[in-house]
C-alpha cells in the first residue's frame, strides 16, 4: 500500500511503548516498559500529585525539600495509581523552565 513507510517511521517511537510483551504486569506495584536499559535516568521518592507552573503532572518528594523535587510526566504510565507511595521511576530528563528536574516516565516501581 502507498505511504505506509512514512507512517511507520513516524509511529516507531509510539509503537515501542506498546510493543506486545513489553508491558510490566505485577499486582499494581509496577507499570510501564520492562526494559529499563532504554532509559537514561532514574530517581526515587514519594510520588505526589501536581507539577510546577504547568510542567509535569506529578512530582517526587525527596529529602532536602522542594528544591530536590523531580517533576514527572508520562504518556505510558498512569501515575495516579501510585500517588502516596515511595517509588523508583525510570525515564528521560527534559529541559524545563521552572522544574529543576523534569522527567518523562517510561516505568515505575513501588519500592516500599
Amino acid at each position: 500500500s502507498m505511504g505506509t513507510g512514512k507512517v511507520a517511521c513516524i509511529a516507531t517511537k509510539i509503537v515501542v511503548s506498546v510493543a506486545p510483551g513489553a508491558e510490566v504486569k505485577g499486582g499494581g506495584t509496577e507499570a510501564g516498559l520492562s526494559d529499563t536499559a532504554i532509559f537514561k535516568d532514574s530517581a526515587q521518592g514519594m510520588l505526589e500529585k501536581d507539577g510546577i507552573d504547568g510542567e509535569g503532572t506529578h512530582h517526587l518528594g525527596r529529602d532536602g525539600g522542594p528544591s530536590q523535587n523531580v517533576y514527572l510526566t508520562s504518556s505510558v504510565v498512569d501515575l495516579d495509581q501510585f500517588v502516596g507511595k515511595k517509588v523508583e521511576v525510570w525515564g528521560e530528563t527534559f529541559a524545563a523552565k521552572k522544574a529543576g528536574w523534569l522527567m518523562d516516565i517510561g516505568r515505575i516501581k513501588v519500592i516500599e
